[in-house]
């Protein structure tokens, strides 16, 4: 019998549980905001009068931008243009890599069943990118002698976010060990280019090399003991509400270290590293989004690896019983209650769709469409649409608005509302100042200093506090003057040198009082 009916049937079902669960998170917008500005001339900019680097998957944003240049709509676009990416990837995963299209299919389903994959295969964010890279990195390993090609998957990985070098990171090492000579700086060159190149246009255009995230989350003062207490309360948030995604993980990673094939051993060997390392960094508040990178990966190494036999006997009876639990999962995530910030739990760890799935599921946003006939707007961005009207009337000046939602709200308020981010996502001057003591995980809240929201809107902002007006003048000349003004490169060097560094070790909010 052809195999091709049982693979339909996989990817239909696949894709009812992907577009029947998608949705789009307010973190989505800040680079929806970015693709915005620059579509509309101001450049890569979330705030128009600054350059600041608020995305941390610089190919993701290059993908999505001639979608959403030609629609102009964000939530439908990205969410067609997300499950096709992980719709790609999955079949990838059944046709190119799995030793049977039978297996396949069952890790088709095991995919779309778990949570972390599943959820953040749309959301907006660079996930269903990565997924696809990771799918073509695995195939690509095993199935050419050409070692420059998945050295080159690795490029476009860093590019898509830099943090995963530490997951692919041994492999693509092994990868040089495999080559001499010109062939080693070629594969050197494939793995690292493409990130390299975007750091140098980082460094020149931004004033500085990494995501202005990085500095927000990393750089917040906290001792390390309170970051690896808060990733294993994350952990075990995954472990409780991920159970099946946690098993593929601990099954591939341990059969991958036994294996005598040197790509899936350090394959294996990321996974390890990657979840350490999230760890380390104290997890995040968005409940098993780090873990469907590694899980991702971990569902490739089990298809790579031969079927076990008594599963293959009866894939028919576990495809049919899979289907059936999908259909379940279905109903219950799509009939969960919504949650506001009240939910939040003590150790700051949600369900982020809850959040956002009334206002910009796809299914909530079709049936609106259909039986209103305008385009969807969440109700977060008519509060936006209300500000842009607002700055309309303002003139020339823009509009200074304090929030901790910015995605949305900046969105909709469009290039002439300057946003102000308690959480400094979007700010090069709070992020580069210690977080709040006891701010939730993921939202290191920082107290703009007196006098600096006042000013924020004007060429060159100021604070009533002395000892810092020398580090806002360094943000401002790197972020706001020319980028071949006189002193700016010196302060891009003193932001980048730690120069500042005396700022954690200072009470800076007992200034402020």
């Amino acid at each position: 019998m052809s195999k091709q009916p049982v693979l339909l049937a996989a990817m239909l079902a696949a894709a009812t549980m992907l577009l029947g669960t998608a949705w789009v998170g307010d973190d989505a917008f800040i680079t929806l905001r970015v693709i915005d500005n620059l579509v509309n001339g101001y450049g890569l900019r979330f705030n128009s009068i600054e350059r600041v680097q608020v995305f941390t998957h610089p190919l993701w944003l290059m993908f999505l931008t001639p979608f959403y240049a030609l629609t102009r709509e964000p939530l439908l676009t990205t969410m067609l243009v997300s499950a096709t990416l992980s719709l790609g990837a999955l079949w990838l995963l059944a046709t190119r890599i799995a030793k049977s299209i039978e297996y396949g299919c069952l890790l088709i389903l095991a995919a779309v069943a778990s949570p972390a994959i599943c959820q953040f295969s749309s959301s907006g964010l660079e996930n269903p990118l990565t997924f696809l890279l990771l799918t073509l990195l695995v195939w690509q390993l095993y199935r050419t002698d050409k070692v420059w090609i998945p050295a080159g998957i690795v490029g476009l990985l860093l590019l898509n976010r830099l943090d995963l070098i530490i997951l692919v990171g041994p492999v693509a090492a092994y990868l040089l060990i495999r080559v001499r000579g010109v062939g080693r700086a070629k594969v050197a060159l494939a793995a690292i280019l493409p990130a390299l190149i975007w750091m140098f246009f980082s460094l020149v255009y931004y004033g500085a090399p990494f995501p202005n995230t990085a500095y927000a989350k990393l750089g917040i003062g906290f001792s390390t003991e309170t970051l690896i207490l808060r990733g294993l309360e994350y952990a075990k948030d995954f472990l409780l509400t991920d159970p099946l995604l946690a098993l593929i993980i601990g099954t591939a990673t341990f059969s991958a270290l036994r294996s005598r094939n040197g790509s899936t051993t350090l394959l294996g060997i990321g996974i390890i590293f990657y979840v350490a390392y999230t760890i380390i960094i104290g997890g995040d508040f968005m409940s098993g989004r780090f873990f469907a990178p590694p899980g991702f990966l971990a569902l490739c190494l089990l298809a790579q690896s031969p079927a076990p036999q008594w599963l293959l006997k009866r894939t028919r009876l576990f495809a049919s019983i899979a289907i059936g639990i999908l259909g379940v999962l279905l109903f219950a995530r799509n009939t969960e209650p919504a949650i506001n910030e009240s939910d939040i739990p003590q150790n700051g760890i949600v369900n982020e769709r809850r959040f956002y799935y009334s206002e910009t599921g796809f299914l909530p946003l079709i049936t609106g469409w259909v039986s209103t006939g305008s385009r969807p707007l969440p109700p977060e961005g008519n509060n936006g649409h209300k500000l842009r009207i607002q700055a309309q009337r303002a003139g020339m000046q823009p509009l200074v608005v304090g929030t901790d939602r910015i995605g949305m709200m900046g969105y909709y308020g469009g290039a002439n509302v300057h946003i102000v981010d308690r959480f400094a996502l979007s700010d090069a001057f709070l992020s580069r100042l210690p977080a709040v003591d006891g701010a939730r995980v993921g939202h290191y809240e920082r107290l703009p200093p007196p006098g600096y929201v006042e000013t924020v809107g004007q060429a060159s902002p100021t604070t009533e506090i002395g000892a810092l007006r020398p580090l806002l003048h360094d943000v401002a000349l790197a972020t706001r003057a020319q980028l071949s003004a006189e002193g700016r490169w010196d302060a891009i060097w003193r932001l980048s040198s730690g120069y500042y560094r005396w700022v954690y070790e200072t009470d800076i909010y007992d200034l402020s009082k």
